[in-house]
């Protein structure tokens, strides 16, 4: 046994000494080949492994923000040449721009990742399957993104329309993303609204807008001269704004009986860019013209009668000389300053 364990050792010892020998041998090779050719052996794969990669990103990166700087106007001019509609050609702009951007960052990490050695098919059939989950649990999300294209190609609002929309929300459209659509009321404030939550839009810059301005005169004026003042209000709007108006001013008639008077209404149709302007000064020919002829417009008002059996019970009330005994007695019981107060 002894003979064995010696004969063991003495083999581990001479592989030991024989994988020595070998790496020595590898090393002094390395180092006559290195001697030989320097500049090859040295610079060769410091170039081929790490500056030719390096410059490749480099190149990648600065030609991913040329991209990202010009996408913009190259979107905007090819829009141009098309010959959209201005709010139209702006709301497909800036969907095409935020699509071409997300497009551009994924393909230079794409290309970037497989310039450091990375393999990308396992991380896009990775990406794919995690796409697939996360679709399932992100109904929401796509469904504001299906929403918004079909509010875009149905052409149900533009950038720049002024919409209301669900019934609660007013104001100016800026932006329709592929998921939110931001729109700004007049008081500036801004909302933000997923795609999938727009269920009815109300849009007021659809070719043409009707002005329905109502006027109410009390019982007192004659109907005649008031149906003559609006005749002479509807002509000089029309001549005035001729430019905006679809169909001219006319006086609708006499559209509801109130209880502090008869309400009249004016009526035309407009562009839809001057229809709030129109409005308003149609409501300051209104007060003007009312005023120089005289007309009142109705507000609310009270009118008390009393009956004579209580007058005496108004202050101020002096009785007459025919008034009985037992009427004097009892105003007179009445303390000064009270209600029944004689001289």
């Amino acid at each position: 046994m002894k003979w064995l364990s010696e004969f063991g050792f003495n083999a581990i010892v001479w592989l030991t000494a024989a994988e020595w020998n070998k790496g020595v041998q590898d090393v002094q090779k390395k180092a006559e080949e290195i001697a030989e050719n320097p500049t090859q052996q040295l610079w060769d794969p410091l170039v081929e492994k790490f500056l030719v990669p390096l410059f490749q990103i480099g190149l990648i990166v600065a030609l991913t923000y040329i991209a990202l700087r010009y996408v913009g106007q190259l979107v905007d001019r090819l829009l141009n040449m098309s010959r959209f509609q201005q709010k139209r050609g702006a709301t497909l702009g800036r969907l095409i721009k935020s699509t071409a951007r997300y497009a551009i960052y994924f393909i230079a990490a794409i290309t970037i990742l497989e310039k450091i050695g990375i393999k990308v098919t396992p991380i896009l059939a990775g990406a794919g399957i995690i796409g697939l989950a996360v679709g399932f649990g992100a109904q929401n999300l796509v469904k504001d993104i299906i929403t918004g294209f079909f509010i875009i190609f149905d052409q149900q609002m533009e950038v720049g329309d002024y919409v209301q929309i669900n019934g609660n929300i007013e104001g100016t459209v800026e932006e329709i993303g592929l998921r939110v659509t931001k729109v700004r009321e007049f008081n500036q404030r801004l909302h933000y609204l997923s795609n999938g939550e727009i269920t009815r839009v109300t849009n007021y810059n659809r070719d043409r807008m009707r002005p329905l301005l109502g006027v109410t005169v009390p019982y007192e004026e004659s109907q005649e001269r008031v149906q003559q003042v609006l005749d002479e209000i509807c002509e000089d709007l029309s001549r005035r704004f001729s430019p905006y108006l679809i169909d001219p001013f006319s006086v609708f008639g006499i559209t509801n009986i109130q209880k502090d008077g008869v309400e009249y209404t004016l009526t035309s149709v407009c562009t839809p860019e001057e229809y709030w302007m129109i409005e308003r000064e149609t409501r300051k020919a209104i007060v003007r013209k009312f005023y120089e002829n005289g007309i009142e417009i109705a507000y609310p008002r009270q009118i008390l009668a009393t009956s004579p059996e209580l007058r005496h019970l108004l202050p101020g009330h002096k009785p007459s000389h025919g008034a009985d005994s037992t009427e004097k007695s009892s105003t007179s019981s009445y303390p000064k300053g009270e209600p029944g107060e004689t001289d």
